[in-house]
């Protein structure tokens, strides 16, 4: 599975993941829904079903045919922007529609309110869904802008999650045409083969994995349709609610362990991201006040080291060189938790680039775990949830003087203006919890 780069592909839920979704979606949508007021034809209403659950499934990533002009702050402050929101979704999925009405009556097709009901319900539903599904990563979303630009995050489910795949194998024997099934099959067979050799799947879940891909396909060739696309939302929904339980324990680990082993910090914020296939094992990034300092940590979670300790989760490369100069974490390993190094920048530091740097300040608005050093390419701010090599990535800027200031800021609330406030650097350091 690909690391974060420069275009930050990795730092959002794939678009594979989206739209095979969505056909599972439409699939349903299109023999759950009552057909007996429909006037189109029924492979032509399941038809297009299934194609617009997966075209609105992907329409609020249609930022990405701006957000990638420019200067990479663009990507930051755009991607997951105006399109991730609740207004302009809606918005896009009622221009499909449109759309879609015109392609109906060019055809010479008749469809009665009922079809253009249905079909409005897709559009509208499942670009909601997309941000839904975003929402549950560690990039954040915002949906209810402009009545609130604060980013919201879930913190629960891998970028990629081949579990996800899993719950769409029944489509292989379910979708009408050979090209579609073929797909999924494709699908199928990419995601054991990720699990196996991507480094960061335990062999014995890559091997469970492959085992429940086949229960799925099998599912899917045995079963009838409904019994099969509702074991597909079954797994979909159940492997989606196992991850944000899981994740409740893993906030909970590690603020017992912070309190232990940092009793001297603050909590301000801790995210807790999942391995693929693997709710025992979790990344941690730790952000803690301490003094006059934000102090950044990273670290492995085991939920269950009995099975499976710290040190022996399969991760996205922690222990490799980044760009953040990090130094040794003063604290032991444990079965239960492994540290892979800390930052600290001092907070009265931050608020002043804040308050005096154009680019600083509209970079701020995205980042959420900050670090700021000096390193070759000068004066660097960065956000350490998606600094995963030594050169820079998306999601840090080498700080010029001039700085360049963009040309378009949206509004999105700071996700650190707790630290940026003026008085932050002088707050008491007694613990609390976020």
């Amino acid at each position: 599975m690909p690391s974060a780069n420069r275009t930050g592909y990795t730092a959002r839920m794939d678009n594979i993941t989206h739209t095979i979704i969505g056909t599972l979606v439409g699939e349903v949508t299109a023999r759950v829904a009552p057909s007996r007021r429909s006037t189109l034809p029924p492979a032509t209403r399941r038809n297009l079903c299934v194609t617009l659950a997966a075209v609105g499934s992907n329409l609020p990533d249609s930022d990405l045919l701006y957000s990638f002009f420019g200067r990479d702050l663009n990507y930051l402050l755009h991607h997951r922007g105006h399109t991730h929101t609740v207004v302009i979704a809606v918005l896009l999925g009622l221009a499909v529609l449109a759309i879609t009405r015109w392609w109906i009556r060019r055809r010479g097709l008749q469809a009665s309110p009922a079809d253009y009901g249905l079909l409005a319900g897709v559009l509208l539903f499942t670009p909601l869904l997309h941000i839904a599904m975003d929402f549950t990563n560690n990039y954040g979303v915002h949906p209810f802008w402009p009545v609130d630009n604060r980013w919201f995050y879930g913190d629960s489910v891998f970028i990629i999650e081949p579990l996800l795949w899993a719950a769409c194998a029944p489509l292989a024997f379910i979708f009408r045409t050979h090209v579609a099934r073929f797909a999924v099959l494709l699908l199928m067979v990419g995601a054991i083969a990720l699990c196996f050799f991507s480094g960061m799947v335990p062999q014995l879940l890559a091997a469970a994995y492959a085992l429940l891909v086949a229960a799925m396909l099998l599912v899917g060739q045995r079963a009838p349709t409904k019994v099969a696309l509702a074991a597909g939302v079954t797994l979909w929904l159940g492997v989606t609610a196992m991850f944000a339980l899981s994740a409740q324990t893993a906030r909970a680990h590690i603020d017992a362990i912070a309190a232990r082993q940092f009793p001297e910090g603050t909590i301000v914020d801790r995210i807790v991201t999942p391995m693929p296939v693997n709710p025992t094992c979790w990344e941690v990034m730790l952000l803690q006040k301490e003094g006059d300092n934000a102090v950044l940590r990273r670290a492995m979670l085991a939920l269950s080291p009995a099975w499976l300790t710290a040190d022996k989760c399969l991760s996205r490369s922690l222990d490799m060189p980044i760009t953040a100069p990090l130094v040794p974490v003063p604290s032991d390993n444990t079965e239960q938790v492994k540290w892979y190094g800390q930052i600290s920048t001092p907070l009265a530091r931050l608020a002043t680039l804040a308050a005096t740097n154009c680019e600083a300040a509209a970079a701020l608005r995205f980042i959420r775990m900050p670090w700021l050093a000096n390193v070759k390419d000068g004066l660097v701010l960065g956000d350490l949830r998606y600094d995963r090599e030594e050169e820079l990535g998306f999601a840090e800027i080498a700080l010029g003087e001039p700085p360049v200031c963009p040309s378009f800021v949206p509004k999105w609330v700071e996700p650190r203006r707790d630290l940026l406030e003026p008085g932050a650097a002088n707050m008491s350091s007694a613990r609390s919890q976020p």
